[in-house]
């Protein structure tokens, strides 16, 4: 791949669980994801484990897609 991959944050989710389903879900879908702690400047999982708030990121060429999906699957 040439060009520098570039990640953006889709959405923030309240704890590393409902992150990790998302991620789950988005990656069933065949978008690219991971999972980080929103709170990483401030002490990250180290300070709040599991329970802190976690950001799911995609690719910023996936993004647009990532939102629908999310969008379809509140929808349900």
């Amino acid at each position: 791949m040439s060009k520098e991959e570039k990640w953006v944050v889709l959405n923030v989710f309240e704890n590393g669980v409902k992150a990790e389903i998302v991620k789950g879900f988005l990656e069933e879908n065949g978008i690219t994801s991971r999972v980080r702690g929103s709170t990483t400047p401030y002490g990250g999982t180290a300070y709040f484990g599991q329970t802190g708030p976690k950001e799911v990121l995609v690719l910023e060429d996936e993004l647009e897609e990532a939102q629908k999906l999310l969008e379809e699957k509140d929808n349900m």
